[in-house]
């Protein structure tokens, strides 16, 4: 498996439930393809550089996943027919940064104690 990073753009205009909606579809959408969710930041609503679709403004979303290649190919497609999705723009790493393993473990830690 491969390491790589998403920026995905929604448009701001949308209320808070159908935001995190398409977020959690990404995230199905990576899952369902065999590829794994290592971290999601959602850096919130910012002031695009230029207009897109009449948007001025955009809800950024940074992804990390691994996955084969096969997967960023289902992922554009499947970014391209999405009305909502203004920009993305899918990266290959060479390693996630050492933080966000970190952080995924400090998270399986605290539902382990939840549970």
């Amino acid at each position: 498996m491969r390491s790589y990073e998403t920026v995905v753009i929604l448009n701001s205009k949308l209320e808070e439930a159908p935001l995190e909606e398409e977020i959690s579809a990404i995230e199905g959408l990576i899952t369902s393809n065999q590829g794994e969710v290592v971290d999601t930041e959602r850096w919130g609503s910012r002031k695009l550089s230029y207009e897109i679709n009449d948007a001025h403004q955009g809800f950024y979303t940074l992804i990390r996943f691994d996955g084969e290649p096969d997967l960023v190919d289902v992922l554009d497609r499947s970014f391209k027919l999405n009305d909502r999705v203004l920009r993305h723009m899918t990266k290959r790493v060479k390693k996630h940064p050492a933080h966000v393993y970190e952080k995924a473990e400090q998270a399986e830690k605290d539902t382990g104690a939840e549970a």
